[in-house]
Order: C-alpha cells, then sequence, then structure tokens
C-alpha cells in the first residue's frame, strides 16, 4: 500500500497507542498526549501488515453504497430490505408496510425524515427490548438513551446508563439481543474479560455469530 499514513491522530491522557479502522477505511490513532510523530509511524509500520489486512477486509465488507434516495432503493429495517416507494402528488412522510413509503413533495427532505424514522423507531422498539432481557437477566439499567454516534453501536456508563446508537434499528432482532445482553452484561461486568464474555455466552451461546454479522456488515447500516 505504499506510504501508510494515519488519517487522523487523536491525542489524550491516555498512556497507550490504540489502532482503529473506520467502516470507510480510514486509519484512525489514538495516542498519549506526549507522543512523538515519529514513534507514532513507528508503532503504524510496525503493524502494517494488520492494518493492510484490515483495510482490505473492510474495503470488502457489503454495502448498499452511495444513497440517491429514489423510487426502488433499499433500505433496511430489523434486518429486512425494504423497497422505497415514493406516492405521486402526497405530501406524506415516511411510512411502512410492504414497502417503505413516502409523499413525492416529501422526498428532497428524504434522508432527514428517514433518520427521523429510523431514530423514533429505535426510541419504541430498543428499550422494549432492553426492558425484556434485563426482566430475565434481573439487571437493571438505571436508564436508556437513544443516541447518534458513529464509533460504537452502544454503551454502558459508570452510572448504569445504558445508550444505544438509533442505527442498531436496521439490524437483526438477534444482533441487537447480543448488543442489549453485551451492555447488560457490563452492568456487572465493566470490562472485556473472559468472565465477561463467558457471561455473555451464558445467556446467549451463539453470541459469536450475530457479533460477526455485526462487524462484516456495519457498512450496511448506514444512511
Amino acid at each position: 500500500m505504499g506510504d501508510l499514513r494515519p488519517n487522523r491522530i487523536i491525542r489524550s491522557r491516555r498512556r497507550t497507542i490504540s489502532l482503529e479502522i473506520t467502516p470507510d477505511a480510514a486509519l484512525i490513532v489514538r495516542a498519549p498526549i506526549r507522543a512523538s510523530d515519529a514513534w507514532i509511524m513507528k508503532v503504524v509500520e510496525e503493524k502494517r501488515g494488520w492494518i493492510e489486512k484490515k483495510i482490505i477486509e473492510t474495503k470488502n465488507r457489503p454495502s448498499l453504497g452511495e444513497r440517491h434516495f429514489v423510487r426502488g432503493e433499499e433500505f433496511l429495517f430489523l434486518g429486512k430490505l425494504y423497497v422505497l416507494e415514493v406516492l405521486s402528488g402526497s405530501n406524506t412522510g415516511i411510512s411502512l408496510g410492504d414497502r417503505l413509503y413516502i409523499g413525492e413533495e416529501r422526498l428532497p427532505e428524504c434522508r432527514r425524515l428517514l433518520k427521523e424514522w429510523y431514530a423514533e423507531k429505535a426510541a419504541e422498539i430498543l428499550p422494549a427490548r432492553v426492558a425484556g432481557i434485563a426482566a430475565i437477566l434481573d439487571y437493571v439499567p438505571k436508564k436508556i438513551r437513544i443516541s447518534d454516534t458513529r464509533r460504537r453501536w452502544a454503551s454502558c456508563s459508570t452510572s448504569g446508563t445504558l445508550s444505544f446508537c438509533w442505527r442498531l434499528i436496521l439490524a437483526p432482532p438477534e444482533v441487537i439481543d447480543y448488543v442489549v445482553i453485551h451492555e447488560l452484561v457490563h452492568l456487572r461486568q465493566p470490562d472485556h474479560s473472559d468472565r465477561f464474555w463467558a457471561k455473555v455466552e451464558k445467556v446467549m451461546p451463539d453470541y459469536l455469530r450475530h457479533r460477526h454479522w455485526l462487524r462484516e456488515n456495519e457498512g450496511m447500516l448506514a444512511i
């Protein structure tokens, strides 16, 4: 790949360097505040093989491609693809039936309306799935938030608040449940130790399949 330079370097009060390949195949480096550019590039070069492999894998992952918001385009909802149907002469917003509908007069606003629709559905569905699974596991989150993050699908704060990205609502229900279980387990096991993964596996024995789906198909879960 020739000269391998980070697309972005983020310095903070951390002790180690971490490397991240974003869904659009960009290399992000997180480093200590006083880390020199020379040291960062040395680490990047040492990890060249891993970085190049991950970039190739990311570029080869499934994607719905650039959005045009036109009749016939497909959009995911709960893991199922729906064709966008434009209602001639109509001023209605987004609605769901056997297809995803929008009024012709609202088509210029389609991206914004879709994001708002997905966020509303996420606010309806995700807390209900959390509540159902939490009741079975006897885990009690303090609060549930729906967020608009790009780097994380979900997170668990030290205060017990669970946050979920609205884009998760595009994924299949079993993948959503994996993320929910992951965050609920964090309420009692804040790290990603072997003990943490053992607890996740006890609740969802096939969690690896769903985690793999999310990693391989994150490019599909975008608007």
